[in-house]
């Protein structure tokens, strides 16, 4: 095979395989910070003095 040919093809692939792996790079972003609801009410957490751990009142 001619080696113009060679490196034109591998030049494509790569500018393929680098625009997939961009795509799913922010798909997978994009499902893993997608935002969330904001609550409207406050919960009050109060300690535990025997464990230490914070819970709802």
């Amino acid at each position: 095979m001619h080696p113009v040919v060679l490196a034109v093809a591998s030049l494509v692939g790569t500018v393929v395989l680098a625009r997939l792996v961009k795509r799913e790079w922010e798909r997978v972003n994009n499902e893993l910070y997608k935002p969330q609801p904001v609550r409207q009410e406050a919960i009050n957490l109060r300690r535990d003095p025997r464990s230490g751990v914070y819970r709802p009142e």
